[in-house]
């Protein structure tokens, strides 16, 4: 039964004024610009974030409706998209390395969603989100790791999946390098934020109760820091709607690109 929509407004007032009540109940809250890269270190160097269990487990139930819809034969978009990127390489069950993997949920993904799926490795600088990966994935590869380190050989993957993930890495070029390094014919960064005439920004937020750091890029940088890396845009989609204009003043857009090596 629905509720009077005066309980629903009041509950909803109660959560968006309660600090406590909005960081545990909404899924990304609390947004603040910081100054630049230097003080986006610093907030990720002294909050728990991602590595934190709670976070894990909080993301981990938000993701398992998403799954359940997924297998129901109801795919969100941003599921959909990923699938579509991988799909437009043409090759036939790739080697799939995702950087950023979370507890693993994107290999179920293509599982679902790819015909003849894909060889998937996920790796996560998480030790929290691995052990989860590991947990619901017994018999996929997970291996915690850095993104702008990769503990891999030169071209050991057919396709570099980033999923998600690029935009909560403070230092992205490297990351972004690391995965043209890996990869021997494509890499797709996945749900990206751009902002299409607007500087790089650094945000602070609480994402699953978490305070995190989250990068909003400056498509034109964006695009030239792969150029640079040795990747050639081939196509990109829309992803899931994210517009960050209440607290940024600029509106943004989420994207997912492939790229050619």
């Amino acid at each position: 039964m629905k509720l009077p929509r005066i309980v629903r407004t009041v509950g909803k007032h109660l959560i968006n004024s309660t600090p406590i009540l909005r960081r545990h109940i909404l899924f990304s809250t609390d947004y603040r610009v910081l100054s630049g890269a230097d003080e986006a270190r610093n907030a990720t160097a002294t909050s728990g974030g991602w590595l934190a269990a709670r976070t894990v487990a909080r993301q981990e139930r938000a993701y398992a409706e998403l799954i359940r819809a997924m297998k129901a034969g109801e795919p969100r978009l941003d599921l959909k998209v990923a699938a579509e990127a991988v799909a437009a390489t043409g090759i036939a069950n790739p080697h799939v390395l995702e950087v950023g993997c979370g507890s693993g949920y994107y290999s179920d993904v293509f599982a679902t969603l790819l015909k003849g799926g894909v060889r998937y490795t996920g790796v996560d600088y998480s030790d929290a989100m691995i052990a989860r990966a590991r947990a619901h994935y017994p018999s996929t590869e997970f291996d915690v790791a850095d993104a702008t380190k990769l503990p891999y050989e030169d071209a050991a993957f057919d396709i570099v999946f980033n999923g998600v993930s690029l935009m909560h890495i403070v230092d992205y070029p490297a990351a972004i390098r690391e995965a043209a390094r890996v990869a021997s014919r494509y890499c797709i960064f996945h749900s990206v934020p751009v902002f299409a005439d607007h500087p790089t920004t650094y945000l602070r937020k609480y994402a699953y109760g978490a305070p995190v750091v989250e990068v909003v890029f400056a498509k034109p940088e964006l695009m030239s820091l792969c150029s640079e890396a040795g990747l050639r845009l081939e196509r990109e989609w829309a992803s899931t709607p994210y517009d960050v204009h209440g607290v940024t003043g600029h509106h943004s857009s989420t994207q997912t690109y492939l790229f050619a090596r």
